[in-house]
């Protein structure tokens, strides 16, 4: 069996995807002896190196864009070309923060109130505060900001406009930043985030030492156990049916969901793969797991 690593792509979280397509292809190497990494560029460069490869299944290693959109998911669904990670359907609705939200929504789990801006008229639909802006289709706390007014909204949700076709506005909600995996419909060890400073921006993510990551998290095991099931809800109200994280605000005890990844970062110092360490699984194993359930 070949496998190919596929990881790059040309969305902002580029370089954070190499990181992931690189640590799991020296994973890989452990376990199948017909390991392959492609990196590419844009979606058409990533389809021909694919099928160039004449790989049996593909570990998606990309990050935002056409990676984690549900795009690639689809072309290899259409070749008949097996891979890791959601299908298409919760991939491309995950990518979707505003869609996500209405699908919570829907099936009753916690998430702040938001309002989606794709052009100033939508600005006076803006109508309270504290707020978190950000666009609404990207990854890694890409462009995050924040107002404390509802005119400091508009005006920052305006300028974002110039960069990005559509902008989320967001209740701010305070409280413990959490996070769970959840793997084949089950949820892993909770993780607290705690930035030692500011909030949990790319910066504080990908910069070592900026971040404590306790797990399991320091919160009562009641209240562990809610988060790992509003997770494991709002994991199968999208659809996702393979390994997602989903990232939450603990407040006043109440799990908000923020947002769900569908293609979490697989670096051997990942949040999955420190959740999954904690439930006895090494990241080799992880790495097989997928591979193998994708075939």
């Amino acid at each position: 069996m070949k496998v190919a690593i596929v990881c790059g792509g040309d969305s902002s979280e580029r370089e954070v995807s190499l990181s992931t397509g690189h640590a799991v292809f020296e994973a890989a190497k452990k376990s199948f002896d017909d390991v392959v990494c492609i990196e590419c560029n844009d979606s058409k460069d990533c389809l021909n190196k694919i099928i160039e490869s004449k790989a049996d299944v593909v570990f998606i290693a990309l990050h935002g864009g056409f990676g984690e959109n549900g795009q690639i998911q689809a072309a290899l669904e259409i070749f008949g070309i097996k891979h890791t990670g959601c299908t298409f359907s919760p991939s491309n609705i995950t990518m979707n923060k505003f869609l996500t939200k209405m699908l919570l929504k829907a099936n009753n789990i916690p998430t702040a109130e938001a309002v989606l801006i794709r052009d100033k008229n939508d600005l006076n639909r803006i109508d309270f505060a504290p707020v978190c802006i950000k666009p609404n289709n990207e990854g890694s706390s890409v462009g995050v900001s924040f107002a404390d007014s509802i005119e400091d909204a508009k005006r920052i949700a305006e300028a974002m406009l110039k960069d990005y076709r559509e902008v989320l506005v967001e209740k701010r909600l305070k409280g413990k930043e959490l996070t769970v995996g959840v793997l084949f419909g089950k949820a892993l060890p909770v993780i607290h985030i705690k930035p030692k400073s500011g909030f949990y921006d790319y910066k504080n993510k990908y910069t070592k030492g900026a971040t404590e990551y306790i797990v399991p998290a320091d919160i009562d095991n009641e209240i562990a156990e809610l988060v790992k099931q509003v997770a494991t809800e709002a994991y199968k109200a999208v659809g996702c049916d393979s390994y997602a994280r989903v990232d939450l605000i603990l407040e006043n005890n109440i799990p908000y969901v923020l947002e769900i990844n569908s293609i979490p970062g697989m670096t051997a110092t990942s949040l999955l793969p420190k959740a999954a360490a904690a439930d006895g699984m090494s990241f080799e194993e992880l790495v097989r797991l997928l591979i193998e359930k994708a075939c």
